[in-house]
C-alpha cells in the first residue's frame, strides 16, 4: 500500500499541474492594450486638399515655363529670374539666325567661285569684313563651315536654356514648401593638410552649424 501511495502522489501532481498552469492570472486578465501617443490622427479633408494643390504647383510652373519661358519663374514670384530665360533665348535665337544667313551667303559665293561664275552681284563688304567677290572658294567654304558650327552651337545653347528654364521653375516650386531658418548655416572652406608626413595636400571642408 505504501508503494501505491508513493506512485499516486506523483501521478496526481502530473495531472493537476497543467490545469493550474492554464488558468489565467488576475493581472493578465485586467491588462488592457494601451493606446500609443505616437499615432498621428488622419489628415482632414482640408489638409488633403491643400496638399493636392501644393503638389500641382510644380507641374503648373513647369508647364507655364514650357509654354512661355520665364512665366514659371514669375508664377513662383521670382521676378528677376523670369527675365533671364527670355534674354538668353532671345540672344541665342538672334545669333543662330544670323549664322544661318551667313551659311547661305558664304555657300552661295563659294558655289559661284567653284563654277567660275560672275560674282558681280555679291556684297563687297559683307559683315564689314569679307569681300564675297574676291575670296577664293576654299576661304568661302571655311567661312561657311565656321558659320555652320556657330549656328549649331547657338541652337544647342538655346535648347539648354529652354530645358533649364523648365527645370528651374519645377524645382523652385518644390522648394517653396521648405523654410530656411537663419539659425542653420552651411560653409565650405579650403583645407590644407600633410600627406605621408611630407607632402602638402589641399581639399575642402563642409561644415553644418546650428546656432
Amino acid at each position: 500500500m505504501k508503494v501505491l501511495k508513493f506512485l499516486f502522489i506523483p501521478f496526481l501532481i502530473a495531472v493537476v499541474a497543467p490545469c493550474m498552469a492554464q488558468q489565467p492570472q488576475p493581472q493578465q486578465q485586467l491588462q488592457q492594450p494601451v493606446a500609443s501617443d505616437s499615432i498621428e490622427p488622419p489628415p482632414t479633408a482640408a489638409e488633403l486638399a491643400n496638399k493636392k494643390i501644393a503638389n500641382k504647383e510644380p507641374n503648373k510652373a513647369a508647364l507655364m515655363s514650357a509654354i512661355l519661358p520665364g512665366s514659371g519663374q514669375y508664377y513662383n514670384k521670382k521676378y528677376i529670374k523670369a527675365a533671364i530665360p527670355l534674354i538668353g533665348l532671345g540672344v541665342t535665337a538672334f545669333l543662330g539666325h544670323d549664322f544661318y544667313l551667313q551659311v547661305g551667303e558664304f555657300g552661295k559665293a563659294a558655289t559661284y567661285a567653284e563654277k567660275n561664275q560672275s560674282r558681280d552681284g555679291l556684297n563687297t563688304n559683307y559683315k564689314k569684313t569679307y569681300n564675297l567677290r574676291t575670296l577664293s572658294s576654299t576661304q568661302l567654304r571655311t567661312l561657311q563651315d565656321d558659320a555652320r558650327r556657330y549656328m549649331y552651337m547657338n541652337i544647342a545653347i538655346f535648347s539648354g536654356i529652354y530645358a533649364l528654364n523648365i527645370i528651374d521653375a519645377y524645382v523652385d516650386a518644390h522648394l517653396k514648401e521648405f523654410d530656411i531658418d537663419d539659425q542653420l548655416s552651411i560653409k565650405v572652406k579650403p583645407l590644407f593638410y600633410t600627406a605621408n608626413y611630407s607632402h602638402l595636400a589641399a581639399g575642402l571642408t563642409l561644415s553644418l552649424r546650428f546656432k
